[in-house]
């Protein structure tokens, strides 16, 4: 680490002014300088030359009483090669997290999960980065940011909203591999329309062929097996035009994740990505004769046709990072430090949920009550449905929680085709209970001695209704017990049996239809109770869907309070 040449503190890389800033007397200096000067610190004896002070700042002329050379801060290292970098790597003993730190720093507690044990330290080696994009996006602009959206969060738990101020982010260099993609070679892509010309239909068929010579660059994967792949994906892109040589200077004041992946792990999917930009422009080039994706894709996924050459660079990438802990979960807000892109979780509070509900609950209970005298089989009804409707949703965040934990890739099809199921299924649902309630109401509307009073028996219905809803329960309940189980939680398949005992229960009581209204009341308020408890598991299990258990994150010469 080089010093202050002015009173010898540490150099930190200063965002607003791109300079470096000294954290004690606050002078500045160009990256340049001070990269230049540590290389020759010892021999260079010249006067020191800052930049000029940012507008704003104090400026300052002259040298320093404290001499003219930048002065080294830290302890020595043994020599290394240009492609590496000696660092000391300390070991958490509580999550094994592995804290790349400066030599001369004394690391006494886990920066990634907050434990205060004594950490095991070890000299190592790692790849020194070909590049870097410096910190573009500030503290308070990445706090800002996160407030923003954080706000809008109405269940979110109070603490976390809290959270988010300045001393609750860090700043940590995130390593990324980037491709320059070349590839030449015969493309012969299938097409195919149909058209209708009078009564006939006509298909025809096509075959695009021709010389493809492609070339892009900038495609990324971040190189940390611990830096869970769907968040990095939120926050790229990074942009290339901003990508330095890469210099040590730039990560004073910031943490850093070691790269622990070979640019080899990820040669396919970038492989596949860059097919995809193909694709896109073929899609366009080729508008006119209904290109057949799927099969065009597989023709350029067949290398064996083409002549591909990819290049590597290993790059650090800004990312300001917050992590929120309950238990043995956390939950994490990442802010691109170039682009001001967010990816954030936020669990939710139980109980903010639940006040919400009742107050929400309150106004439409006084509402219906003053235009509907419900009977007890319309009570019961309804509680059939909404506890359906429960099952529904707790089946689709479950089938979510899996994909998750298994680190199933989401297919953008697939997820507009839950978007839309979702969307319809909650339409179908008040629906339903707007149908219901209309036929429920109408004999009343009628005239006592109408031969159409008796037509409307709604018992039938609710007994075609529930028995449909029945088998739909028993299917889901087996269907799901797998991924339910995979999940280690029996609790979350509790839920979907007691939808089946309560709506099997429900389907008896319409078919004998006893005279006591009692027995409606008591199993509806059962499976409103049911309803209770599947929304307290969804919540919970939403909440593992927003949050993962600790991983290891390597992180190093930081400064919590770099803005």
């Amino acid at each position: 680490m080089v010093g202050c040449p002015g009173c010898g503190s540490k150099l930190v890389f200063d965002i607003k002014t791109q300079q470096m800033k000294c954290s004690y007397c606050g002078k500045f200096y160009l990256v340049s300088q001070v990269s230049e000067r540590s290389k020759n610190a010892e021999e260079h004896k010249e006067s020191a030359d800052y930049a000029p002070q940012p507008a704003g700042y104090p400026d300052y002329f002259g040298q320093d009483e404290f001499g003219d050379e930048f002065s080294h801060i830290g302890g020595e290292s043994a020599p290394v090669n240009d492609k590496e970098m000696q660092v000391t790597v300390f070991t958490c003993s509580q999550c094994g997290a592995e804290i790349v730190a400066d030599a001369d720093e004394a690391v006494t507690w886990c920066s990634y999960c907050g434990s205060p044990a004594t950490l095991r330290s070890r000299l190592s080696r790692i790849r020194k980065p070909d590049k870097v994009i410096p910190f573009k996006v500030t503290k308070e602009e990445c706090v800002a940011r996160y407030l923003a959206v954080a706000r809008k969060q109405i269940y979110a738990p109070s603490d976390l909203i809290r959270m988010g101020k300045a001393e609750s982010f860090r700043g940590i260099y995130m390593p990324f591999w980037t491709y320059d993609v070349d590839r030449d070679g015969e493309y012969r892509f299938p097409g195919m329309t149909v058209e209708t010309v009078g009564n006939t239909q006509v298909t025809t068929r096509y075959m695009a062929s021709g010389h493809l010579n492609s070339h892009h660059e900038g495609l990324s994967h971040d190189a940390s097996l611990t830096f869970d792949d769907y968040v990095s994906e939120q926050i790229i892109p990074f942009m290339e035009k901003d990508a330095v040589p890469f210099d040590e200077c730039y990560m004073n004041g910031f943490y850093a994740n070691a790269a622990d992946q070979k640019d080899t792990e990820y040669r396919s999917k970038i492989l596949s990505m860059e097919g995809d930009l193909i694709m896109n422009h073929a899609k366009w080039q080729f508008r006119s004769i209904g290109l057949q994706e799927s099969q065009a894709k597989s023709q350029l996924s067949d290398y064996g046709a083409y002549k591909v050459k990819t290049k590597a660079e290993l790059e650090m990438d800004p990312v300001w990072f917050l992590s929120y802990r309950r238990g043995d979960r956390v939950s994490y807000a990442t802010v691109n430090g170039q682009t001001g892109r967010l990816y954030a979780d936020f669990p939710a509070s139980p109980a903010k949920f639940f006040l919400f509900s009742l107050i929400s609950a309150i106004p439409v209970f006084l509402l219906l009550n003053l235009m509907l005298t419900a009977a007890p089989s319309f009570v019961l009804f309804l509680a059939v449905i909404a506890a359906f409707a429960a099952s529904s949703m707790f089946k689709s965040e479950i089938e979510d929680i899996f994909t998750k934990q298994c680190h199933i890739l989401p297919d953008p099809k697939t997820d507009k085709m839950k978007i839309v199921k979702k969307v319809l299924s909650g339409i179908g649902t008040v629906l339903l209970i707007l149908v219901f309630t209309a036929i429920e109401i109408l004999p009343d509307l009628l005239s006592a001695g109408s031969e159409l009073s008796g037509v409307f028996r709604a018992e039938y219905l609710y007994i075609i209704v529930t028995a449909v809803i029945l088998i739909v329960l028993g299917v889901r309940f087996f269907k799901m017990k797998n991924k339910y189980m995979s999940l280690s939680n029996v609790w979350m398949n509790l839920s979907n049996g007691l939808y089946f005992l309560v709506s099997a229960v429900a389907f008896a009581v319409f078919i004998a239809r006893p005279a006591d209204d009692w027995i409606y009341y008591i199993i509806a308020f059962a499976a409103a109770g049911i309803v209770a408890l599947s929304v307290t598991n969804l919540i919970r299990s939403y909440n593992i869907l927003s949050t993962q258990k600790p991983k290891q994150f390597s992180r190093s010469g930081g400064d919590d309070d770099a803005a």
